[in-house]
């Protein structure tokens, strides 16, 4: 699962999982016991601290339920607007579902009827505008903690009570906790402290959105700079691999002059009437001209000729069993291939076999029996290389390339270019025993093969 599937998946579940504990709360109504005991005991102390214990176990329960409600649809929306790649979503479904909850729950009859007024106008609007304040935030997490402090603060308002020709706290709980204040005169206690509360709750809201938005900004902001120091190494690779480039082209350019004067004195010798000088030179000639192909080939990148399987196969053991894994590799080519012919440049072709089989070394560094190998076989109309290896995961150049990874994919832009540039076609695959699969397919060259 990618993290995108399970970032939505988390949002989905969390969302309906809340609206379910919501929608279990209003099944039973928690608050009223110790709602009207707090209050009797404030009639008959004359004391406003029962009446301020009353109105916070009635907070608490409204706050905790709203909590679920909001940030249930919200989060939600949020998961489906990911999975149907629209923000739509985001913005609509909240302000449409919640009114509906409120007033479903009401036409159902629960035994706890929660009251949809200008607290929960104002608790929907500024959770609404929150979504727009704080779409940096990618964390579900942090949404839900402002979400919460946001609800939580604008609860305090249904217990002032001299909001309440306003439209706050509407419901029967709200109404009997005020109106008993009143009748005790202790309702300025919970104009103070409920405005206090609010105040401190709101101002903690809005620090704790600064606080998380900045957060994910400055996070962003690493990650780009991140990725840019990434493009930066890249680019520096890419520039000293040019350079060497560029110096081994002016090396083999150089090559050819001396070349040329082995041809020219070796020629002279094959004139000698001595036979032994003759065979000699005809030798040296023969070693010459395949010196000067290789030269070709190196200083020419387009430069093919046909040449066998099993060449190409020693040509690229021989650069593999100098390397301290090179005893690791395994050799798996049917004789019948031997003499297979290809159009390739040797030289360039056996630089993609030996990358590939680089990438599998690093990939079992860690392996207790590490297993490499490199074989071939007949398929349709050319001959598919194979490199497997026992790695522990599998091998994704795509995830190679996105993470920049200095090990592991290595000189896979030079393995795919120059497969293309030979008509040919490279796949990796998962390898059933554990590990990676790659094949690496050369069409055959046209004529009778050797």
């Amino acid at each position: 699962m990618t993290r995108l599937k399970k970032t939505i998946a988390i949002r989905c579940f969390t969302g309906i999982a809340m609206l379910a504990v919501w929608l279990l709360s209003q099944t039973v109504q928690f608050t009223l016991k110790p709602v009207y005991s707090n209050l009797s005991l404030a009639i008959m102390l004359d004391e406003g601290g029962y009446i301020l214990l009353s109105a916070m176990c009635l907070l608490a329960n409204n706050a905790i339920r709203a909590i679920f409600l909001y940030s249930g649809w919200f989060m939600l929306s949020d998961g489906i607007a990911e999975l149907f790649n629209s923000k739509y979503f985001a913005w609509i479904l909240p302000p449409v579902a919640i009114p509906i909850s409120y007033f479903g729950i009401a036409f159902m009859h629960f035994p706890s009827v929660p009251h949809f007024g200008v607290p929960a106008v104002i608790t929907l609007i500024s959770v609404w505008l929150l979504q727009y304040i704080a779409r940096d935030v990618t964390r579900t997490g942090y949404k839900f903690a402002i979400q919460a402090v946001v609800v939580f603060s604008i609860q305090w308002l249904d217990l002032i009570p001299v909001l309440t020709p306003y439209g706050f706290g509407w419901g029967e709980l709200s109404y009997a906790v005020k109106n008993t204040s009143k009748l005790m005169e202790k309702d300025h206690l919970l104009n103070v402290v409920c405005s206090i509360a609010f105040c401190f709750n709101a101002l903690a809201a809005m620090l704790l959105t600064k606080l998380f938005v900045s957060y994910e900004k400055q996070l962003k902001q690493l990650r780009l700079l991140r990725q840019r120091e990434r493009q930066i190494t890249r680019m520096r690779t890419e520039q000293a691999r040019l350079r060497l480039y560029q110096e081994m082209q002016y090396l083999v350019h150089d090559l050819k002059r001396p070349l040329t004067t082995i041809f020219g004195l070796a020629d002279l010798l094959s004139m000698s009437k001595e036979d032994e000088t003759a065979k000699h030179s005809m030798a040296i000639i023969a070693s010459a001209e395949k010196m000067d192909q290789m030269i070709s080939e190196i200083k020419y990148p387009d430069h093919v000729r046909k040449a066998t399987v099993i060449e190409i196969i020693n040509y690229t053991m021989s650069q593999v069993r100098v390397m301290s894994w090179g005893s690791i590799v395994a050799v798996d080519v049917p004789e019948e291939l031997f003499k297979c012919s290809l159009n390739l440049n040797v030289i360039r072709f056996s630089r993609v076999l030996v990358n590939l089989l680089d990438n599998s070394w690093h990939a079992t560094e860690n392996v207790a029996v590490p297993f490499i190998s490199l074989g071939a076989k007949r398929t349709a109309e050319g001959i598919s290389f194979t490199v497997e290896d026992n790695g522990p995961v599998f091998f994704n150049p795509d995830d190679c390339e996105k993470q920049g990874s200095a090990s592991l994919g290595l000189g896979l832009a030079f393995v795919n270019n120059a497969v293309k540039g030979f008509s040919g076609m490279i796949k990796y695959e998962r390898r059933a025993e554990g590990g990676t699969v790659c094949n690496v397919w050369i069409p055959c060259a046209a004529g009778k093969e050797n």
